[in-house]
């Protein structure tokens, strides 16, 4: 399915594993344009990428595998299944495939599967941990596995250059699993390691200017930090009145602010402008989160409604995994996150001040 670019210079329509080129270092990430591949005639360079792309379907299979399991008792090791494949692949790859999306992806799959198996081994919730890992994997391999595998270049990096790539992508994954972990028991020691790591990352790395990467991790902050606001505001909440108005409102008002911020960042985007365009794009958008937000509502109608408000929760998080959703269809998502982040912020406050004859918490 063709996506929307932001950059339209390129003057082609990107699929879902195109990557922009790191001005530090020449196609550094992303997939190899066919002019930049060596072409091999040895038959143990094709065999060995055969053998890659077979163990990245695998992969993709296993991460499939992992999304339905909680629809049954069984599957308990296949986080590392997941991982032992996407290692699998990687070693079949050229070894500069690390410096390149579709290696930085394995890399950061391994990780997190790797980590989200030691999360089940210690007891957390299987079904859970599976079921969003998977998501997660199937997302990442398909915005980022090159569709014809990895390539190797003409391009040489040293040592340090291959090290340094390596660990980038490692901690994303790690970062990736310890979200997961803390939306199910949320850690303070955890989350400030979490938003060090981030920082470092952003301000000092390259592994973060793959779009889809960066939004699946910012949601994913989303998801992880919930459960601290949640607390913090439940426990000052009673059996408040209003709370349907309450809910409604607050809904309103950040569908208000997604359109509104939504609109400010994309008319900024050369190719859309700020006229009819950018208004056009900016209510599909829009509708596209409102949608999944209020699918997300419905979600206590399935068994989750451990929390107090289930129908606010529900759109919290529909609101916090829409942009993943979105961004395999365009790269435009990125531009959703201060929206989806305020209209997360204004949900969890409103109760606050739309209930009426509220009981405070014991604190």
């Amino acid at each position: 399915m063709p996506r929307l670019l932001d950059k339209p210079d390129s003057g082609v329509s990107a699929n879902s594993s195109s990557k922009p080129a790191s001005a530090g270092r020449t196609m550094l990430r992303g997939r190899v344009s066919h002019s930049s591949c060596l072409c091999k005639a040895n038959g143990s360079v094709v065999c060995g990428s055969v053998m890659a792309e077979t163990m990245a379907t695998l992969a993709f299979l296993s991460a499939l595998a992992m999304f339905l399991s909680p629809l049954i008792n069984k599957g308990k090791w296949l986080a590392s299944v997941t991982a032992a494949l996407t290692l699998l692949a990687l070693i079949q790859s050229p070894l500069e495939g690390i410096h390149q999306y579709g290696g930085s992806v394995l890399i950061i799959v391994a990780a997190m599967c790797g980590m989200i198996q030691y999360h089940i081994h210690k007891g957390l919730n299987r079904k859970y941990l599976n079921g969003f890992g998977g998501a997660i994997t199937f997302v990442l391999l398909l915005a980022m596995y090159p569709e014809d595998g990895i390539k190797e270049t003409v391009n040489e990096y040293s040592i340090v250059d291959g090290i340094s790539a390596v660990i980038e992508s490692l901690l994303a994954g790690l970062i990736l699993a310890q979200l997961l972990y803390n939306s199910l028991k949320f850690d303070h020691k955890n989350s400030i390691a979490i938003i060090a790591i981030l920082i470092a990352l952003i301000f000092l790395s390259e592994v973060l200017l793959s779009t889809e990467l960066f939004v699946v991790i910012i949601s994913m902050c989303f998801i992880g930090f919930l459960p601290f606001f949640e607390d913090k505001i439940t426990s000052k909440l009673g059996t408040g009145q209003g709370r349907a108005n309450a809910l409604a409102i607050s809904t309103i008002i950040g569908i208000i602010l997604i359109f509104a911020l939504t609109y400010v960042s994309i008319s900024n985007v050369n190719r859309i402008g700020d006229g009819y365009g950018a208004i056009a794009v900016t209510l599909w958008l829009t509708v596209a989160i409102t949608s999944i937000g209020i699918i997300g509502m419905l979600l206590p109608l399935f068994g989750f409604d451990d929390n107090p408000r289930p129908e606010a929760w529900g759109w919290r998080f529909g609101l916090s995994i829409s942009a993943i959703l979105i961004s395999l269809q365009t790269e435009l998502s990125v531009y959703l996150l201060p929206g989806i982040g305020l209209a997360i912020i204004i949900s969890i406050s409103s109760p606050l001040v739309l209930e009426k004859s509220r009981q405070k918490g014991v604190q």
